[in-house]
């Protein structure tokens, strides 16, 4: 009877193996180190990444100003949602500017509701130095790259930034990262699905 204790203790750590989090989403940067506070879309306080904590997040990095990826960004994100179906409600959808100057609350706001994307869906904002210390963290790069002055006098700025988009898992720990505007919605879908 003893020597059958090793043999089932073996094939229950097995079992518990294959029923487990595929090894791809292994944890790649632990956030829950460090807290930023934003504002969301209705200029309400939002710890990032404390209050995603308990459920997994896709989170993803624009500028409403953007003429091309951006888009491209929130429309892979929003078919990202419809691949998961019914499961989507287990997940936060969380989309942060990396251009604060620009995208105040309300700005964020008008572009919910363009992208139609329901009150489940968190914008968010913050003090500039706030946003670049995140964006550090999260690396995703930003840099001026045009700057034109308007005959109404207004100044049109261009960013270079990159294109990612990152899976967390419910402790807050960064498991997957795809390129944002390119990330196949049901892969990252089912990578969705096994942080459930």
């Amino acid at each position: 009877m003893t020597a059958r204790l090793p043999a089932l203790a073996a094939l229950a750590l097995l079992l518990a193996a294959c029923g487990g989090r595929p090894d791809h989403l292994a944890p790649e940067d632990d956030l829950s180190d460090a807290s930023w506070s934003l504002v969301d879309r209705d200029s309400v306080a939002f710890a990032f990444p404390d209050d995603l904590a308990g459920r997994p997040a896709y989170v993803t990095a624009v500028y409403t100003h953007c003429p091309d990826v951006c888009l491209a960004t929130m429309q892979q994100t929003k078919r990202v949602r419809e691949a998961l179906g019914a499961d989507a409600a287990a997940v936060r959808f969380v989309t942060l500017t990396f251009d604060p100057e620009r995208d105040r609350p309300a700005v964020l706001r008008q572009y919910a509701d363009v992208w139609e994307l329901g009150d489940d869906w968190t914008l968010a904002t913050g003090d500039p130095d706030e946003v670049d210390r995140l964006m550090e963290r999260l690396g995703v790069r930003v840099r001026v790259s045009r700057s034109d002055t308007l005959e109404s006098g207004a100044v049109a700025t261009l960013l270079d930034h990159s294109d990612l988009s990152l899976l967390l898992d419910a402790d807050g720990r960064v498991v997957e990262t795809y390129g944002g505007s390119a990330a196949p919605p049901e892969m990252v879908a089912e990578d969705a699905r096994a942080l459930l």
